[in-house]
Order: structure tokens, then sequence, then C-alpha cells
């Protein structure tokens, strides 16, 4: 990694775009991943509530930006500012998290949140998609629409629930995955769920909810989950949020945040330099990440 007083012409700079970005550890990986494979790069924050094209990729007089995680809110904008579409996922969801400026100036779109919550899953509980599984997905953004896609694609059969408040984002997130497999979701309005969750195996939120500075009650009453559900929340900061607290206290299996984190940024990360992470470091990563959001 390029320190702030080793940094030359050749030292490549990234980020994370996003608002708010208080909570976010993304620089924490990349700039360790950058020393350990002994990058001349940097990885920054950006935190912008009204971001610019032009301003972080174009513009000679600054810094040049050579890649980009997008997180929350810019999702959307990230795939419609890019000038090229890198995955399937992207192109159908048209929400990427990840931004790279390749050698022609194009700036190619990706999305790899999806499989950094498979992934996550799958390594929750091997061979899950074996048998036919309820999915509730909390939510429908961008992260909701990332995750639902890759799990749409894989070897699912089961059916998957979208529910969230903004009902014209979460109808038209049900429509565009069953195009891509017919009959395979539904919208539920957020205040139309069920008292309990019995009907679903599966809980993901990819909400803002519970995230650290955000004082909105618990997405789910106590009373919906069940010892027999698997409940995934993609905030990682606290990392034990309300759903989390919840879903514990039931005796339900729990997926932290920060496995997402960590898998769809070893992803960027191989979109950034070409190289894939081996496991001796995705562990130390996954020790550091704990250590720093104070597992128990």
């Amino acid at each position: 990694m390029s320190s702030l007083l080793s940094i030359n012409k050749d030292t490549k700079f990234f980020g994370i775009l996003g608002f708010p970005l208080s909570h976010t550890l993304s620089p924490l990986i990349h700039n360790y991943l950058f020393t350990e494979y002994k990058q001349n790069a940097i990885y920054i924050v950006l935190e912008k509530e009204h971001p610019d094209k032009f301003t972080l990729f174009k513009d000679k007089g600054l810094i040049k930006i050579s890649g980009l995680s997008v997180t929350i809110p810019h999702k959307e904008w990230a795939f419609e500012i890019s000038d090229e579409c890198g995955d399937e996922t992207s192109q159908l969801m048209r929400a990427s998290n990840t931004l790279v400026l390749k050698e022609d100036g194009q700036i190619y779109s990706y999305n790899t949140d999806g499989q950094g919550a498979l992934r996550a899953i799958r390594e929750c509980k091997k061979n899950i998609f074996s048998s036919k599984q309820n999915i509730l997905i909390l939510g429908s953004g961008g992260s909701a629409k990332g995750i639902a896609c890759e799990i749409v694609k894989s070897e699912f059969q089961g059916n998957i629930f979208i529910s969230a408040r903004n009902k014209e984002k979460g109808k038209e997130l049900s429509q565009i995955l069953n195009n891509i497999k017919p009959s395979i979701c539904e919208f539920l309005p957020l205040e139309e769920l069920e008292p309990n969750g019995s009907r679903y195996n599966i809980i993901i939120n990819t909400t803002p909810i519970g995230m650290h500075g955000t004082n909105e009650k618990p997405i789910l009453n106590d009373e919906f989950l069940l010892k027999k559900h698997i409940v995934f929340d993609i905030v990682y900061n606290p990392l034990f949020t309300p759903l989390v607290s919840s879903a514990l206290k039931v005796g339900a299996k729990v997926i932290l945040g920060y496995e997402m984190l960590l898998y769809q940024a070893i992803e960027q990360f191989k979109l950034f330099t070409g190289i894939s992470v081996s496991k001796k470091y995705i562990e130390l990563l996954r020790k550091l990440l704990e250590e720093k959001l104070g597992k128990v």
C-alpha cells in the first residue's frame, strides 16, 4: 500500500463512495490487501451526498480515481454513469456496487453484492439450496437487487419474497426477477407482513435500519423470528443489530454483515487488480474485522 509519504506518479487511487460513510470498514480490507500483494495503490473514503462522474473520473486536474466501491445510496447512480456494463447482474438490475476505470478511459460497472451474499449463505450452511427454501428479502434498493439477482441465477429452486416500504420499487424488482425465472418472486408490502415468519427459511435485511447512527425501530417484530430461520443482516456496524440480537434470542442461525462485506470486497479487489485473494488472507481479514467490530 502507498502511504501519504510514498505516493508517486504511478500510485493508483481507489475508494469507497457513499453517504454516510462514518461506519465503513472497506478501507481496512482494501489497504490491507494492497499492502500484502505489494500494490502501489491506496484506498480512500469519498463521502459524497451528490457525486459527480467527471470530478471523480475525468478531471485531469484532480486525483484520478481508478476504481470505486459504491454503497448506499449511489448504486443505481453508479450503473447510470458507467460507459459499459461488465456483468449480467448490473445489466439486469441496473444497479452496481463497483466502478472501474479502464485503460481506454471507459468506466465499467459491476455488481459483487450478490456474489458476496451468496458465498456468505453457502459458508453458513453447505448445500443450502439442495432443498426448496423460501427467502424473505427486506428492502428494494441496490443491495437487494444484486443479492436477489444472484440467488435467482443460482441453483436456487424456492421462492423469493420482496418486502419494502417503497411499493413501486419493490414491485419493479419482483417483476425483474420473474422475468429472469417465471413465478419465482412475490412482493409483500412491509406493513402487510404476517405476524410470524413461519413460511420463510431465510431472512435477509438489505435496508440500513439498525446501522450505527440510525434510530428507526426494528424492521421486524420479535414474534416474527423463529428458531428455524437463518437471519442475514448485511448491516455490519454495529455487529449485533437489533435484528441480529432478536434472532439470537430465539436461537436462529445468524449470518453477520461483515461476511458479505468481506466476500464482496474480495471480488472487487480482483476487479481492481486482477488478483484472486488466497484463503490465507481471507481468514486473516476475517480476524481483523472481528477484532475491529468486537465480535464475542
